[in-house]
């Protein structure tokens, strides 16, 4: 829809509309003065500027290049400006003179059409002929109508008049537009976004930016907003020196994408912006003190239903590979790129640059000494506002390359091409720049050193920081009279982790990023997650526990808790599974050792969690201590650990046999089994954790000051790095990994299936013999009869299933990221020595009997 009443240019754009990324300089400041700040193109094309360093408002005619008229007087420092369709101008004069001037243009006369406080930063007159102004200082945009013969006070048309983010505040507002619907839209610059304010609501929409509701583009400072003729928005970015605007396609750069500066197709902290009716853009570039024309490149509408698909940018320097075109001795810099397209179709490419791009595409490869073999199509545009264009069709499979190159002999500079078509166009780049820079130096007994393998731990080193201009491949090489290792790492070195953030490796292989802890342990899953590998990173050294993050002074306070009920749970066990009546049978003999056992087990576990957490934090503990610690401490915990674990699942076992045989189960013969098991046990699990007292080590390292970077004192180069590694071989860790899965699913599966055949097997015994009841009554009976026997085995399944599924969980084991996953499934795995007395007592009629016994024999014998 269009309005013939509206005095600005309101453009329709097509879905692939572009500007040539230079600008043209119509005004500098010569002319326009110091930062000018507002401009309006009316449909005449007659332009209009603001000159506040000169109290003057310029005037230029359709094809003229200097002002043709200059009104002055009457108004100081003006910021803003609004054309009517009568030529008539509203001027900004709030800062000196608190007002809006009018201009008219019939009498040249000035009169004062609106009272403000503050300056407008934008000033606009809608189609119901209301004035608008934008009081960047006032956080506010106020109204009044112009039909009123009395100027009366001005309503709120947006802000409270105090800055916020909230959606009914606004801070700093500069430019404004509205549209034919009486939508308010505000650049509301601090807060980084575009505002919609429609009739009548005082909270407004985010449009754009990152509060918006659907946040499609980062602003940085808008301080200038238009719609075109289907309300597609295009928006002066002051902070981020550029345009952009939206349309089909979603919101892209449109000029001024090449940063800040003051080059052609630059900008420097732009203000205003207006289209002519040839959809030409002007711009108040202000920090450059001039005004800015991007030309329309109308050819690069596409007439077929494409869109745009894709940008490709690139620059060619002295550098690149180098071609002779046209048979001639010339040389032409030149960069190829590999196209692929996934629908067979017509596609267009469309090139500009600084450069004077001369484009070509070629079937299959293109041959740089004979450059017409498999050409397709070439075209150089012969104009610097259109540059090249190829239109072709495309067939998917095919190989296709596209060369870009210039017109002129050994030219350089930046370049884009821009592809139009139904679906997705891919590029790869193909000629790779050839550059060789050398770089020398020496280690000295001065380089700093690091260990580089926890076995050379006296390494000197020396670290450059690496930039490139171009994405590319890149081979790096040296000479030298030492035996040199080279590494790469991303972003930072560290010489107490020499394998963080490392990408490549002297001997071309990388090390595995997916590692458990430091990088002297192997552990690539969780199955071998221990609570230094868990707390590692999350510890800080030299710092007391109150000031230690939530985690660790939430774990601090649950281990007490676990202690203390570990500790009642065992006393209590013990007193009721010491008990004759308890050891009829093998299961009081299994769960009197497995009172000990938890006991022990729970011990150990609040002795590891502070040692791992006293010394971590107190960096200087002695190494005697730590080399004790580490040798000892982890095995001891899942020896214990385990025989519970083991011991829990005989019980399992036990009753699962007792189910089976029934009235044919020989007690004497299950008490004697359970003596044998219970002294066996302990030294076969052991067995199986001898190799950690082997290759379980204290690793030790200390920086030493690095004299080179004299700025750094001793305290910050001079630090103790200590590791209790376990360095395995690929054959015993692949044994190690064995053992802990063996330990962690064995009592698992035993207690699955134990628990199964007390429910199903003996459901199946018992419809064998009594056939007057369905198997699922007999299953049902069985649950009521036998519960205190099923309960048991069930809870210590679901206890393991939390460390048995992170154990099993694909891909690397990120304890940073997800530490509560990991620390709750190691509680977890620990709750079942503190539970034996509910899982296996309190179900029990027959053993709650004997605790009572117990537990009123020690009373009796207490004196009171």
């Amino acid at each position: 829809m269009s309005y013939s009443s509206l005095s600005y240019n309101q453009p329709k754009f097509c879905p692939t509309t572009f500007w040539h990324p230079n600008g043209i300089t119509i005004a500098n400041e010569s002319i326009v003065g110091r930062a000018p700040r507002a401009i309006f193109v009316n449909t005449n094309n007659e332009i209009y500027v603001t000159d506040q360093e000169n109290n003057t408002i310029l005037m230029w005619d359709e094809g003229s290049d200097n002002p043709t008229k200059v009104t002055s007087g009457h108004f100081t420092e003006p910021l803003s400006l609004f054309v009517a369709l009568n030529d008539d101008i509203y001027i900004d004069d709030g800062f000196w003179n608190g007002r809006v001037q009018k201009w008219i243009a019939e009498t040249n006369t000035f009169v004062t059409v609106m009272n403000v406080n503050s300056s407008c930063f934008g000033l606009f007159v809608d189609i119901n002929d209301t004035l608008y102004c934008s009081m960047s200082l006032n956080h506010q945009v106020v109204k009044r109508s112009l039909n009123e013969s009395e100027m009366t006070s001005n309503s709120i048309a947006a802000g409270t008049g105090i800055s916020g983010s909230d959606l009914h505040q606004l801070d700093d507002p500069r430019g404004i537009f509205v549209d034919v619907n009486l939508d308010l839209y505000v650049a509301d610059c601090q807060n980084h976004r575009v505002q919609l304010f429609q009739p009548g609501e005082s909270n407004g929409i985010p449009v754009v930016g990152s509060t918006s509701l659907k946040p499609t583009i980062k602003l940085s400072c808008p301080s200038g907003v238009i719609l075109d003729a289907e309300k597609y928005l295009f928006i002066v970015e002051y902070g981020h020196h550029r345009i952009v605007g939206s349309s089909l396609n979603g919101f892209r750069c449109l000029v001024g994408c090449y940063g800040e500066g003051s080059q052609s197709n630059q900008l420097n902290n732009p203000y205003g912006l207006s289209f002519d009716h040839s959809r030409n853009m002007f711009i108040i570039d202000q920090n450059n003190h001039r005004v800015q024309k991007f030309k329309y490149l109308k050819r690069y509408c596409v007439d077929t239903p494409s869109v745009f698909q894709n940008i490709y940018s690139s620059l060619l320097t002295n550098n690149n590979e180098i071609y002779y075109r046209d048979c001639n001795k010339q040389k032409f810099y030149y960069e190829s790129i590999h196209v692929k397209v996934v629908e067979s179709d017509y596609y267009s490419f469309r090139g500009s640059g600084d450069i004077d791009p001369y484009g070509s595409i070629y079937k299959i490869k293109f041959n740089p000494l004979n450059p017409s073999d498999n050409l397709l199509n070439q075209d150089y545009g012969g104009d610097s506002a259109i540059q090249f264009k190829l239109d072709i069709h495309l067939t998917v499979g095919m190989i296709y390359e596209l060369v870009v190159t210039t017109f002129d002999s050994k030219e350089t500079g930046k370049f884009s091409i821009f592809i139009f078509g139904k679906n997705k166009v891919i590029f790869e780049r193909l000629s790779t720049p050839v550059i060789q820079q050398i770089y020398s130096s020496k280690l000295t007994e001065d380089s700093p050193t690091y260990y580089r393998d926890c076995q050379v731990p006296q390494c000197h080193y020396e670290t450059l920081q690496i930039h490139v201009n171009t994405s590319g491949s890149y081979v790096l090489w040296s000479e030298n009279n030492i035996n040199a290792y080279g590494y790469i790492y991303q972003t930072d070195f560290s010489p107490l982790k020499p394998s963080e953030n490392l990408l490549l490796s002297h001997d071309g292989t990388k090390q595995s990023s997916c590692v458990i802890g430091d990088q002297c342990n192997f552990y690539l899953k969780g199955i071998g997650l221990t609570l230094d590998d868990i707390l590692r990173d999350e510890l800080q050294p030299n710092t007391v526990l109150n000031s230690q993050s939530f985690s660790i002074k939430l774990s601090a306070g649950l281990t007490i808790i676990m202690f203390v009920a570990g500790v009642i749970n065992s006393i209590l066990s013990f007193i009721t599974f010491q008990h004759k009546d308890s050891q009829q049978v093998g299961c009081g003999m299994y769960l009197l050792t497995s009172s000990i056992t938890s006991l022990l087990t729970i011990s150990m576990f609040i002795i590891k969690f502070w040692f791992v957490v006293l010394t971590h934090i107190n960096v200087s503990t002695s190494l005697p201590v730590l080399r004790g610690g580490c040798a000892s401490i982890e095995p001891i915990l899942k020896l214990f650990l385990y025989l519970d674990g083991w011991l829990n699942a005989c019980v399992a076992v036990e009753r699962a046999v007792l189910i089976f045989k029934g009235v044919k189960f020989h007690k004497n013969k299950s008490k004697s089994i359970a003596r044998r098991t219970i002294l066996i046990l302990p030294f076969c699990i052991f067995g199986t954790l001898i190799h950690e007292l082997v290759f379980r080590r204290l690793f030790e390292y200390e920086t030493v000051p690095d004299s080179i970077d004299t700025s750094k004192t001793s305290e910050d180069t001079i630090k103790r790095y200590v590791s209790c590694i376990t360095h395995y071989s690929p054959t015993v860790q692949d044994y190690n990994i064995a053992v802990l899965f063996f330990h962690l699913v064995g009592p698992f599966i035993v207690n699955l299936f134990s628990a199964l055949f007390i429910i199903f097997g003996g459901a199946h015994q018992r419809s064998m013999a009594r056939t007057n009841q369905s198997y699922k009554e007999h299953v049902q009976e069985q649950l009521r009869e036998h519960k205190q026997l099923i309960i048991s085995p069930i809870v210590l399944l679901i206890l393991s299933i939390p460390r048995l599924i992170i154990s099993l969980l694909p891909g690397c084991a990120k304890t940073s990221e997800s530490l509560w996953l990991y620390l709750g499934a190691y509680f977890i795995s620990f709750t079942p020595s503190m539970l034996i007395f509910l899982i296996f007592v309190f179900p029990s009629e027959l053993y709650m009997k004997a605790f009572k016994q117990s537990f009123n024999r020690i009373r009796r014998r207490t004196p009171p």
